[in-house]
């Protein structure tokens, strides 16, 4: 069988402020050739993998904007499941979907959870496996660290059940790709999942394709024995509404795992050109006043303005110990900021 993935949908009424009024047509139109993609495929169904909608803030999305949704799934041929993401939750807690989130209220109307595996009664018993976004990540710590193996620990304690999937909102790399402010070692989350399988995640934006950790069973400078690994998948988010060079260049894409092979295929989706997609000239004009800017300081003698990372000073305000609706109220805040 063959499930498809998607993830990073960040759905949003109001456009990101570098993109252009169509920017919510341009996610249903991603969302409605992966509908075609899993009829053609006769796929046994489809994960979104976190961040369906961009703001946490419920009432920053609209009943419209749910009712579209609902429309569009009804549309799927087949089960669709989600694996909530940072953006879907407030106070990066489960309990919250099913009282303020309209990602809760998708699921009351079929969308279904995934949360540890497919348990499903009717069509359930699929070889997928969900990690939602977890409390803790951030600047890797050992206590987010036994998070993700205690958030695992049904997967790795199943056994050989032949090749299965995990699908998790999680801020993994490949080595010697971290961030420095957010990301959890990939070798720590292979090692979770006993060493075996796959996993597609979401949460990263740029795309990082396909790529594989092998679980070493034995090894010394002459020889080294390697049995499985983990291969992971990543083509990017669905969404391209923060302009950076990685949604200048690359084409938005879904993913299809195979089980009998425990292998994945990226596929790639028609969207449109990022000059259609983004206010580019108004960005050019922007870009030029702070080039002026810093040319300004060189000549006054001062140094150059900081610029800091959203991902920095979120980390930062996180070790002040905020209350977690004033951290949410500033994340969300510095999400509009960026976008």
């Amino acid at each position: 069988m063959e499930i498809l993935c998607l993830g990073d949908i960040h759905a949003s009424e109001r456009p990101p402020s570098s993109c252009t009024d169509s920017y919510n047509d341009d996610i249903f139109d991603l969302l409605y050739q992966t509908v075609r993609i899993a009829a053609e495929r006769k796929v046994a169904a489809v994960v979104w993998a976190g961040d369906v909608f961009h703001s946490k803030a419920p009432s920053r999305s609209s009943h419209r904007l749910v009712q579209r949704f609902l429309e569009l799934l009804a549309k799927y041929p087949c089960p669709v499941y989600a694996v909530p993401g940072n953006h879907d939750l407030q106070y990066d807690r489960l309990s919250s979907l099913t009282q303020t989130q309209p990602l809760g209220v998708l699921m009351r109307a079929g969308l279904r959870l995934l949360y540890g595996w497919d348990t499903y009664e009717d069509g359930g018993d699929l070889p997928i496996y969900g990690v939602p976004w977890l409390q803790g990540y951030g600047a890797w710590t050992e206590e987010s660290a036994g998070g993700v193996a205690q958030a695992l620990a049904e997967y790795r304690d199943l056994g050989d059940v032949g090749p299965a999937l995990v699908v998790a909102h999680a801020p993994l790399y490949p080595p010697g790709q971290e961030l420095e402010f957010e990301f959890f070692p990939a070798k720590r989350w292979q090692e979770a999942m006993g060493g075996r399988g796959a996993c597609y995640y979401g949460h990263v934006h740029e795309r990082h394709g396909i790529w594989r950790i092998a679980h070493v069973v034995e090894s010394d400078e002459a020889f080294t024995s390697e049995v499985g690994g983990v291969t992971f998948c990543n083509p990017g988010a669905l969404s391209r509404g923060s302009l950076h060079e990685h949604n200048l260049t690359r084409t938005p894409a879904c993913a299809v795992w195979d089980s009998e092979t425990g292998t994945f295929e990226e596929i790639p989706l028609a969207a449109r050109p990022p000059g259609e997609v983004f206010r580019l000239q108004e960005n050019r004009e922007i870009t030029d006043m702070h080039g002026r800017l810093e040319a300004f300081l060189a000549q006054v003698g001062s140094s150059s303005l900081e610029v800091m990372s959203v991902e920095s000073v979120v980390h930062h305000l996180r070790s002040l110990g905020l209350d977690p609706a004033d951290l949410e109220l500033a994340e969300e805040l510095l999400a509009e900021v960026s976008a």
